[in-house]
């Protein structure tokens, strides 16, 4: 498996005309994507039932709310009382924070009706070490 960094070095010493159209704009793209600035983010909070009881072992993630993933999804699961910290190094941008009944943020259609999602409205994150917190309510579920 190649390393990130040799990727970049490889995409840097490459003279761009020895490279297809496609690539080269990819490759702009990812290396100014892998040189932006990564802060340090702290999202900490509780996860609430629809009757505003804790959540015990609720799983929580950390996802961009307008580009597309790329890469692992930070993820943790709440402790006995149903809070939470997330602690994540990413680049200023705009992120949702999600609690799931499964291990998964995401509800796919026709998946099974009792795996429900909450997450907070948009956050933006700026340059800088931020600390937030916040809490995350399920509603009950639709029938």
């Amino acid at each position: 498996m190649i390393s990130l960094q040799l990727l970049l070095l490889f995409l840097t010493l490459t003279p761009s005309h020895r490279l297809c159209p496609h690539i080269q704009a990819r490759s702009a793209q990812f290396i100014g994507m892998a040189s932006r600035q990564r802060y340090t983010y702290e999202v900490r909070g509780k996860v609430y039932d629809e009757t505003s009881n804790p959540m015990a072992h609720t799983t929580v993630c950390w996802i961009p709310a307008e580009r597309p993933i790329n890469g692992r999804i930070p993820c943790t699961n709440t402790d006995d009382d149903g809070s939470f910290t997330l602690i994540v190094n990413d680049v200023p941008d705009k992120y949702v924070v999600c609690a799931s009944t499964t291990t998964s943020p995401f509800v796919f259609v026709g998946e099974d009706p009792s795996h429900r999602v909450a997450c907070t409205k948009t956050m933006e994150f700026g340059a800088g070490d931020q600390d937030r917190k916040v809490d995350l309510r399920f509603e009950k579920p639709k029938k």
